[in-house]
């Protein structure tokens, strides 16, 4: 991929995106399902309409090669993501851009990166594919520092080491997911991690944000896949031993995954890898209520069937993304294996599913994963495209973002019904039209959901982001007002700090402080993430 240009503005590469015809179906769908309609005429910003600021920060000798301040590449490493990252590029507002963007060979380098950076007084924003949503990578470190430093991992990208006999893999931080999976398949084995952003996000991004994949039961978190994690940090260089599983005292491993990067940077992991499946089984339900699908989604949870995938997806979000009419809550069940047949299993997920009222929208039986039908097959090419959306709705005024949360089983009706409720409210009156908010299942557990709600509406041009902050701070509030949490899978960011602190024992956070001033004395590492210096 090196020949390929990322996008600054969106998600991908340059020459990737909506065609036309596409771009028109989906502000069609706002328009006449929603009265959501452009206010903005689209237009993105050229590199000739961005203004820079002067560069602050003049590397060492020793340092020169491996970094930059060439201005393509520190356009590209102003933002993520994220909503509000996507507003401040179509307002042109890149007046936060590192002073230099780094791209290490080594662990000695970013120690040496540590080194210049501290004696200089600038922050160090860790980066991996850039994918954040949540403004995790977004470079606003306030004005202490003299400036700033992304340290891009991409060239720390190799599987070093494949063990055949024990299934696992040595493999270096910057790997993106896609390079990681074509070292891994001459071996016949996957790590089978599949979060959205999978194609522009790393292994090291997925370990430190706590990455949520597409598999929906079981091996849900990268959490779940990790045998042991190699962090550098400006104190020195950790690295935990190898194992399949301890009850040696608190695990350094989970101290470090969710760290965001404000502790060290993650260079390499050993992880945990699977046979490549070969039988595979993918089955839809139609509920008429979206409550009898989530009581569907449950009992499958709670047989012990451990599906590959298994989501809810409501009316609203079926109709947002062109794949239903909004009459019904769509109920996807998958199940794969690389041993045996999966044939039994499905049976047992579909007498669930119609033991609650579903009706079957595709059935299981002959039906190759790669030519799916109805509206399974219309949700997953709306899936697949869904990332895109965003670069074609801010640049015309409208709102479009997501948050996820988890909660108990017995607390979800109340839950659901709060959030949604209240991010309606915020909504209407932040924009003065109703919108459109919605709600699918990302993830399931035996003891809860993991509910991934939607909001779009009718922004105003001049105070887009202001509207956004409003709606996501009632969210936010209501996530956490009703035993939720502030994020199940994207990470907490700087968009969610304020509510993680809330969710957090204080106690908790006084221990992270201190772990902090141990590991980053100089409070150089992504500031603001996680730990408040």
């Amino acid at each position: 991929m090196a020949d390929r240009t990322l996008k600054y503005w969106g998600w991908g590469y340059a020459d990737d995106g909506l065609s036309a015809d596409q771009t028109s179906a989906l502000l069609n769908t706002f328009a006449d399902g929603f009265d959501i309609r452009p206010t903005a005429d689209g237009r993105r910003p050229e590199i000739s309409d961005i203004t820079l600021a002067e560069v602050r920060l003049t590397p060492p000798a020793s340092l020169a090669k491996i970094c930059t301040s060439e201005p393509f590449e520190r356009i590209l490493h102003s933002f993520g993501q994220s909503q509000p990252d996507s507003i401040r590029t179509f307002a042109r507002d890149f007046a936060h851009a590192p002073d230099v963007v780094a791209y290490p060979e080594s662990s000695e380098n970013i120690a040496a990166l540590y080194d210049w950076a501290g004696e200089a007084g600038a922050a160090i924003i860790p980066y991996g594919g850039g994918s954040s949503v949540v403004g995790g990578v977004t470079p606003d470190v306030g004005g202490n520092f003299a400036g700033t430093v992304t340290v891009n991992l991409a060239r720390l990208n190799k599987v070093l080491e494949v063990d055949d006999v024990s299934r696992a893999a040595r493999i270096e931080g910057g790997a993106l997911g896609p390079d990681l999976e074509a070292q891994l398949k001459p071996h016949g084995l996957t790590l089978r991690h599949f979060p959205q952003s999978f194609e522009q996000s790393t292994l090291g991004g997925w370990i430190a944000t706590r990455s949520g994949g597409h598999f929906a039961t079981l091996y849900t978190h990268i959490d779940d896949l990790v045998e042991n994690i190699t962090t550098v940090t400006p104190a020195g260089s950790l690295q935990s031993r190898r194992l399949p599983g301890t009850g040696a005292g608190p695990s350094p491993d989970r101290f470090m995954m969710g760290a965001e990067g404000a502790l060290g940077i993650i260079t390499e992991a050993w992880v945990r890898l699977q046979g490549r499946p070969t039988f595979k089984a993918t089955a839809g339900f139609r509920f008429t209520d979206f409550f009898d699908a989530a009581r569907a989604v449950r009992a499958v949870s709670q047989a012990g069937l451990f599906p590959a995938n298994v989501r809810i997806v409501d009316g609203v979000e079926l109709q947002v993304n062109g794949a239903g009419d909004g009459s019904f809550t769509l109920m996807v069940v998958s199940f794969e294996s690389a041993d045996h047949p999966v044939d039994a299993w499905m049976a047992r997920a579909e007498q669930c599913c119609l033991d609650h009222g579903g009706r079957v929208d595709v059935d299981w039986r002959d039906n190759p994963d790669a030519n799916l039908q109805g509206a399974v097959g219309a949700w997953r090419t709306a899936f697949i495209r869904m990332p895109y959306n965003r670069e074609n709705l801010t640049p015309r005024g409208i709102i479009s973002d997501t948050f996820e949360t988890a909660t108990t089983w017995d607390n979800f009706e109340n839950f659901y019904h709060a959030v949604k409720d209240t991010t309606a409210t915020a909504l209407r009156e932040i924009t003065g039209k109703p919108g459109a908010v919605s709600c699918r299942f990302s993830h399931a557990y035996p003891d809860g959901p993991a509910p991934y709600f939607a909001f779009h509406g009718e922004g105003r041009p001049d105070g887009m982001l202001e509207q956004w902050q409003e709606i996501k701070n009632a969210a936010s509030d209501a996530l956490i007002a009703n035993g939720g949490t502030i994020t199940h899978h994207h990470a907490v960011g700087r968009d969610h700090q304020k509510w993680y602190e809330q969710q957090r024992p204080a106690l908790f956070g006084d221990v992270l402080s201190d772990a902090k001033r141990r590991l980053d004395p100089k409070g150089i590492l992504n500031p603001g993430v996680v730990i408040r210096n």
